[in-house]
This record gives structure tokens, C-alpha cells and sequence, in this order.
């Protein structure tokens, strides 16, 4: 198979003849004359037809180096500013960035970390996709996924560490007032419960002792929809255990619902933020990535 011609070969050709000798080519460039001279004649073995007719004191370009230099001319020129316009697409604060990130994570605790993104970063245009599923980030062609749990395709994916939730059980203020009062999770059969499906076995453990405890409760109240879980805890239905972003993160919008044996939480999952390319991605999305850290530093729980 006929071997191709060298890219960077076919632009020193093209530098050479623009410059009108080798020695005007050597200085400009920085590449000495004899290793000009040699890459050159290896170019014009490639294409097996001499290009230069050059010596110590003429220079001139053949027939076929005329036609080349006019051919492959304009398509270098265009090459340059593409991958100029490529750069400056990959340098600049702006343009659009496709995330995916878990419904309920979103909509309870991290929506301001993204419009908080979109404030400090007004350039670029964010697409959230809001999806309790795992999409394919490479189909979908997204820049950057929120993920909760151990990730699936973290071999193809850088997947950083942000935080992490933890259950814990919580209840209206008005229910507490008017039921027993709780010293440890045995307590928990004596009062009405709220299970969100399929977080039907509560294990739980003690934050300093490390002592277990698992429950089997039985629900006074149950849906597979956590939302709705969480609407009958507010109604004062019972006590439930969801992801303690549900009550502790700061939300003018959030129903009043509070920490019940605050001590004990349930098995702690990850959060990572998943993106591709570390040393070659994009300004934006290295902003993204840095305000997502930052961002979960100051209002998020700490790494697992």
C-alpha cells in the first residue's frame, strides 16, 4: 500500500514556497535547513515526483510542485482556521453544555447549583435532562452526568466523587406532637410508619456507636412514588425514610418536615459527577465540573 503523505510535511512544503527559500523557511520556523531539506525529499518520495528544484543559490518550484502547492494550498489555509475556530470553541466560556441528572436529586437539592452555574457563566447555554434512567451519554451526546450509586460505565468515564445521600427518617412536627416519643429504632413499631417503595427493609445505623439496628415496618402508609411518600409523612400520616435531602437542604418551596433519631441514618450512596476527557475538555466544562465541586463543598454533605 502506497504510503500517505505527512500533514506536517505538506506544511512545510506549503511554508517553504510562501517564504520563497529554505533558508527564509529555517529561520521563520525554527527547523534547521538540513532537517527541511530532508523532510522535503522525503515528501517528494511519497508522492514519487520532485517538487523543488533547489541549490545553493536557486530555488524554484517544478510543474508538479506549482500544481500541488495550488491544490493543497487552500485546503491547509482552511485546515488552519478550522482548528483555529475548533480552539477557540474549546477556550471560550461559551456555547452549550448537555448534563444528565437524577429527577428528585434535581428538583429537592441541586436545581441551584445549575441556575447558580448559569448566573456565574451567562455564555453558556445549559441543556438539563432530568432522568431517573441511566442514559447513554455517548448516544445522547452529553458533556457531563450526576449519578447516585456506584457508576456502570465508569471504565469509559471519568467519574469524580461530589458527595453523597443518606437516608434517614423523618415526620411533620404535628404527628411527633402527638405520638410517643422515640430513644432508639425499636421504638419505631409503635408508631404509624410511611414506606416509599422499594425502601421496604429500613437498616439503620448509630452515627458515633455503630451500632445496627434493621426494620421491618409495617406501613400504615406505602407508594412506590416517593413524592407521594413523602406528601403523607407531611400530612401527618407517619414517619418515613427517604434521602435526608428531601428535609435538610435549604428550600423556600420545601414542606416543613424534620429529623427524627437524627442519630441514626440509613446506607450512605455516592454522588459522582461523570464526564469524559480530563485533559482535553472544554472551558465550559471544566467551569461546570469546578462549580459543581465548589458548589457541593459548601452545601453539600461530605464525600464518602
Amino acid at each position: 500500500m502506497k504510503s500517505k503523505p505527512s500533514l506536517d510535511d505538506l506544511q512545510l512544503f506549503h511554508q517553504v514556497v510562501q517564504l520563497g527559500s529554505l533558508s527564509a523557511a529555517s529561520a521563520t520556523i525554527g527547523v534547521p535547513i538540513a532537517t527541511l531539506s530532508r523532510r522535503l525529499q522525503a515528501l517528494e518520495r511519497t508522492l514519487g515526483c520532485r517538487l523543488l528544484e533547489r541549490s545553493a543559490h536557486h530555488f524554484a518550484l517544478t510543474e508538479a510542485g506549482q500544481q500541488y502547492f495550488a491544490a493543497c494550498g487552500p485546503l491547509l489555509e482552511d485546515l488552519v482556521a478550522v482548528t483555529a475556530n475548533l480552539d477557540d470553541a474549546r477556550t471560550s466560556l461559551g456555547g452549550s453544555l448537555r448534563i444528565t441528572a437524577p429527577v428528585n436529586l434535581t428538583q429537592q437539592w441541586m436545581g441551584p447549583c445549575y441556575f447558580d452555574f448559569m448566573r456565574r457563566y451567562p455564555g453558556v447555554r445549559l441543556q438539563l435532562q432530568v432522568s431517573n434512567h441511566y442514559e447513554d451519554m455517548i448516544e445522547q451526546q452529553l458533556d457531563a452526568a450526576i449519578r447516585v450509586g456506584e457508576p456502570q460505565d465508569s471504565r469509559q468515564w471519568i467519574a469524580r466523587p461530589i458527595g453523597q445521600t443518606r437516608l434517614a427518617l423523618c415526620a411533620a412536627p404535628a404527628y411527633l406532637q402527638q405520638s410517643s416519643p422515640l430513644v432508639h429504632p425499636r421504638d419505631l413499631v409503635a408508631h404509624s410508619l410511611v414506606v416509599a417503595s422499594p425502601m421496604s427493609r429500613w437498616n439503620l445505623t448509630h452515627r458515633t456507636s455503630g451500632e445496627q439496628c434493621m426494620i421491618q415496618p409495617q406501613p400504615y402508609f406505602q407508594s412506590n412514588d416517593i413524592q407521594v411518600a413523602l406528601d403523607a409523612a407531611h400530612t401527618g400520616f407517619g414517619i418515613v425514610l427517604v434521602p435526608d435531602y428531601y428535609f435538610l437542604a435549604p428550600s423556600p418551596t420545601r414542606r416543613e418536615l424534620v429529623p427524627v433519631l437524627p442519630d441514626w441514618y440509613g446506607q450512605p450512596r455516592p454522588i459522582y459527577l461523570m464526564y469524559r476527557d480530563r485533559n482535553v475538555m472544554s472551558a465550559r466544562l471544566r467551569a461546570f465540573v469546578d462549580h459543581v465541586v465548589e458548589w457541593m463543598a459548601r452545601y453539600g454533605p461530605p464525600v464518602v
